[in-house]
C-alpha cells in the first residue's frame, strides 16, 4: 500500500523525480524532460540530452554515453529509435534555444570546441544554427 511507483521510459530505468525533502534541489536529471512546443513528449532528461548531442554531430556511442550520463547500450537503444515518444522527438527535433548541461566535456565536431552544454553555441551563434 505504500509502495511508490516508478514510471519506466524506453527501458532505461530512468525513473520520474519524487518529491524531494524540504530544502533541497530536486535533481534534473532524473525527471522527465518535455519538449516546450510539442507538450505531448515527454522522454527522460538524459535521453533528450543524448538527442541533442547526436543533433550537434556527435555519433559515437561512448562519448555520448559519458556525456549525458547513460550506458552505451542506452544510448544505441535511443538511437534506433525503439521507443515512441523517443522517435516523436528525434522527428521534433531540439527546438533552438534549448540547451541541456552535461555530465563530461564534449568536442563540437564542427567548431571543434570543448562544450558541456548540447548543443553547441558557438555553431549557433556562429553559423545561425546547427
Amino acid at each position: 500500500m505504500g509502495r511508490q511507483i516508478q514510471l519506466r521510459v524506453v527501458g532505461l530505468g530512468v525513473s520520474e523525480e519524487t518529491a524531494s525533502p524540504r530544502g533541497r534541489r530536486r535533481n534534473r536529471r532524473n525527471r522527465l524532460w518535455r519538449h516546450p512546443l510539442k507538450r505531448y513528449i515527454k522522454v527522460p532528461y538524459p535521453i533528450a540530452a543524448a538527442i541533442a548531442v547526436m543533433e550537434m554531430g556527435v555519433s559515437e556511442y561512448s562519448i555520448i554515453a559519458s556525456a549525458v550520463g547513460l550506458t552505451i547500450e542506452e544510448v544505441e537503444r535511443v538511437d534506433m529509435v525503439e521507443d515512441l515518444a523517443v522517435k516523436e522527438l528525434a522527428l521534433a527535433r531540439i527546438p533552438v534555444g534549448v540547451l541541456f548541461k552535461l555530465e563530461n566535456y564534449v568536442r563540437c565536431p564542427k567548431c571543434q570546441a570543448r562544450v558541456d552544454l548540447a548543443p553547441c553555441l558557438a555553431c549557433r551563434d556562429s553559423r545561425g544554427g546547427h
